[in-house]
C-alpha cells in the first residue's frame, strides 16, 4: 500500500525535508492520517530521524486520551511500518510523485462530482487542478513560496532596476517601470489613445531586446502590426509605405521577426493564451482587449466572469515570469476626462482592478489641444506606491508618445 510506504518514509528527514510541503493527512486514510499529524508534530519539534519505537511513544504522549480500542490499532498500524519503506531514495521520491498524482485525481474527481451535482459552478477552479496534476514534479505545483531571504536580499530585491523600464521620461522618474510577475492595468475611453500607447511601449521594449506577444481582439491584427512598426521606425503610414525596401532592413536588424508576435485573438479562450505562452516563453504580452477574452466556466453574473479572467491574467504573469499588460475601457463617467482613477475602469466593482499591480488611465480634455494632447494618470500603484499623472503628446501619425509636463 502506497500510503504505508510513504508514511515509514517519513519518518526520515532526508525524505521529510522534502516531502512536507507536498504532504497533507488528507492524502491518507483515516489511521495513517493521525500517525502523519504525529510525525509532522515531531519532525518540526526535533528534525531528526525517527526510529518507529519513538515514534510510538510520541504517539502515546500526544493522544493520552484515545479509547484504548482506537489506540490498538493505530499501535499495530504503527508496528506494520517496520521494513516497509524502500532504502533507495529515487524509489522513495517516486513513491511520492505517485502518491501526489493520486491525490490531484481525487480533488479533479471531488470537484467534477460537484459541478455535476450542480453544487458548484467554479470550472476555473477545475481547470486549475488538472493543470497542476499534468505537470511532471509536485515540488513546481506549491500553492505558496516561502520567501528565505534575508534583509539584505530584500532590501537589494527592493532597490534594483526594474526588469522593463518605461519609455517615457516623466513615468520612468516616478515609477520606473515593472518587473516579471506583474500585470499591468491600461483603460481609457473609445478612441483615447489606450491602444496607440500600448504600440508605442510594445515598439520600445522590442528596440530593448524583449520578446512581446501582442493579442489584439480589438481591431485587426495586421492593422495593429502596422502601427507598432510605425512606432518603432517613428514614420506615418505613409511614409513607411513609401520606404518598404529601407524599412523591412530596418525591422530585420531589430530582429523583430523573432522579437515581435502580433495575434488575432478574437475568440480566444484564456487557456489558449496560457498554453501559447507555456510554449513559447515570451518576456511581455498585451492583450487587446482582455474584457472580451473567453474564460471557462458557469458565471451567474458578468463581474464573476471578469475576476476570473483577470484572476488567469496574473497567473500567467507569475506562471511564466512575464510582465502582461491587459487593456479595458473606461466607463461613461470618464468622457472627456482628463484624470481617470481606476474606480472610472470598466468593471471596477470587480476584482479584476484588485488584481493590477499598476493601473494606468489615459484621459484628455476639450480645454487642450486633444489631438495631440493625453493624460496618464497612475491611479493604483503596488510597484513603488507612487500616485501620479503626467501628459504626454502623442504624434498622431506615428503614434509616439513624446513628454510633456509633470503634473
Amino acid at each position: 500500500m502506497i500510503e504505508k510506504q510513504v508514511i515509514a518514509l517519513c519518518l526520515r528527514k532526508e525524505f521529510w525535508d522534502k516531502a512536507k510541503n507536498i504532504l497533507s493527512k488528507e492524502m491518507f486514510p483515516k489511521e495513517y492520517a493521525t500517525i502523519f499529524d504525529t510525525i509532522n508534530s515531531s519532525q518540526q519539534k526535533y528534525e531528526v530521524d525517527l526510529t518507529l519505537d519513538e515514534l510510538l511513544a510520541l504517539h502515546r504522549d500526544r493522544y493520552p486520551a484515545m479509547p484504548e480500542s482506537t489506540r490498538n490499532n493505530i499501535e499495530e498500524e504503527i508496528e506494520s511500518l517496520r521494513g516497509v519503506a524502500p532504502t533507495n531514495m529515487a524509489m522513495a521520491f517516486d513513491l511520492l510523485f505517485n502518491l501526489w498524482r493520486r491525490d490531484k485525481a481525487r480533488e479533479i474527481g471531488d470537484k467534477a462530482l460537484s459541478i455535476w451535482t450542480g453544487q458548484s459552478d467554479d470550472f476555473g477552479v477545475l481547470q486549475r487542478i488538472i493543470d497542476t496534476a499534468l505537470k511532471e514534479d509536485p515540488e513546481q505545483h506549491e500553492t505558496f513560496t516561502i520567501v528565505k531571504d534575508t534583509l539584505e536580499d530584500l532590501i537589494a530585491n527592493e532597490t534594483k532596476t526594474c526588469d522593463f523600464k518605461f519609455p517615457l521620461k516623466p513615468l520612468y522618474e516616478k515609477v520606473m517601470g515593472l518587473n516579471r510577475g506583474d500585470l499591468g492595468i491600461i483603460f481609457a475611453r473609445p478612441e483615447v489613445g489606450k491602444t496607440s500607447f500600448c504600440c508605442y511601449l510594445a515598439g520600445e521594449y522590442v528596440k530593448a531586446g524583449h520578446r512581446v506577444f501582442y493579442w489584439a481582439n480589438e481591431e485587426r491584427a495586421t492593422r495593429l502590426k502596422i502601427r507598432i512598426f510605425c512606432s518603432l521606425l517613428n514614420m506615418s503610414k505613409n511614409e513607411l509605405y513609401d520606404n518598404v525596401e529601407s524599412c523591412s532592413r530596418k525591422l530585420k536588424d531589430m530582429d523583430v521577426e523573432n522579437l515581435l508576435t502580433v495575434i488575432d485573438s478574437v475568440g480566444t479562450d484564456i487557456s489558449e493564451i496560457q498554453s501559447y505562452c507555456d510554449l513559447n516563453k515570451p518576456d511581455i504580452i498585451f492583450v487587446d482587449q482582455l474584457d472580451k477574452i473567453k474564460v471557462k466556466g458557469n458565471f451567474n453574473r458578468s463581474d464573476e466572469r471578469l475576476k476570473e479572467l483577470y484572476y488567469m491574467a496574473r497567473e500567467i504573469a507569475k506562471r511564466n515570469n512575464c510582465l502582461v499588460w491587459a487593456v479595458s475601457q473606461a466607463g461613461a463617467d470618464a468622457e472627456r476626462k482628463e484624470y481617470l482613477t481606476y474606480d472610472m475602469l470598466d468593471g471596477s466593482k470587480t476584482g479584476k482592478a484588485g488584481e493590477g499591480d499598476i493601473i494606468i488611465g489615459i484621459g484628455r480634455s476639450s480645454d487642450h489641444d486633444e489631438n495631440i494632447t493625453r493624460f496618464l494618470n497612475i491611479s493604483k500603484n503596488k510597484v513603488n506606491g507612487v500616485h501620479c499623472g503626467v501628459t504626454s503628446r502623442i504624434n498622431v501619425q506615428t503614434g509616439v508618445f513624446s513628454e510633456e509636463l509633470d503634473i
